[in-house]
């Protein structure tokens, strides 16, 4: 699925919201929630914009393709693999606990191509348990990660003189910290225009879009928009404890602005499990 950096809002779809009704369970009983409509076509971008950043997307079909907007947190861009698709849903959760359902249709030409989706109220908020320790004692925490050796055999991919490693993988309070080394060994400095971490398929298809999905980090510690020329440094991505399925990994995959040197690396779940406390 194709991403332009200007997404354009059609001024009759901008203001379109969603609406959605609340779900809990009280003393034994439960309500249903009722999913709202999508319409999506393998031809045409479906976006839908929350009013926080996205934390998770699940999918009822894997030839529902998504992914979000490059630079931004909370748009998710939308279509079909094929004109295929059979009906099927579409699940998303946002950081403030939101939850978001949606019965996906195919439609050669979607009704409305930009939904902004309304915010929840308090009671659709989903129960994670644990509330996400604050911004600063998260990068406390990652602090500690970035000054810690190797605690691991390196993953690491080198291109062109500059490279990415992921050295380290630590558990704290139910949050993964990934340490990585970033590398530039030429005089031309490294302008990082996107950085991703996404579980994926390990049998690729030409549409890898159809099998990714996005992993939203909590937090970077580091300076993740460039490597000066000639330098090394660490960076720390924080995310919500998980693992990786069967047949899939994690990649993380870094790419140059106006240039070619793309690095990427995969992590398997055999090195998730060897995760270490930070002390």
């Amino acid at each position: 699925m194709k991403i332009t950096h200007i997404i354009l809002f059609a001024a009759f779809g901008l203001l379109t919201t969603v609406d959605l009704t609340a779900q809990g369970i009280y003393k034994g009983a439960s309500l249903s929630i009722p999913a709202s409509h999508l319409q999506i076509s393998d031809q045409m971008t479906t976006n839908l914009i929350f009013p926080f950043a996205i934390k998770s997307v699940d999918r009822g079909n894997r030839n529902i393709l998504v992914q979000k907007a490059n630079a931004v947190e909370n748009i998710l861009q939308v279509k079909a693999e094929n004109s295929e698709l059979q009906n099927s849903n579409l699940t998303v959760i946002t950081e403030d606990g939101s939850f978001y359902s949606f019965a996906v249709q195919y439609k050669e030409v979607p009704q409305k191509l930009n939904l902004k989706i309304q915010q929840a109220g308090i009671s659709d908020l989903a129960d994670f348990g644990k509330r996400i320790q604050a911004e600063s004692e998260l990068e406390e925490t990652a602090r500690k990660v970035a000054t810690k050796n190797r605690s691991m055999p390196a993953l690491r991919q080198r291109r062109f003189l500059t490279g990415i490693a992921l050295t380290g993988i630590y558990i704290e309070k139910d949050l993964l910290y990934f340490q990585l080394r970033l590398e530039n060994q030429t005089n031309i400095p490294y302008d990082i225009e996107q950085f991703r971490l996404f579980i994926l398929d390990n049998k690729e298809s030409k549409r890898s879009a159809s099998q990714e999905l996005e992993q939203s980090p909590l937090l970077i510690y580091g300076n993740a928009e460039r490597i000066s020329a000639q330098s090394n440094q660490t960076l720390v991505v924080v995310l919500p404890k998980f693992t990786i399925p069967d047949q899939k990994h994690l990649k993380i995959k870094m790419m140059e602005e106006s240039g070619g040197r793309h690095l990427k690396i995969k992590v398997k779940n055999r090195h998730l499990m060897n995760a270490m406390k930070v002390d």
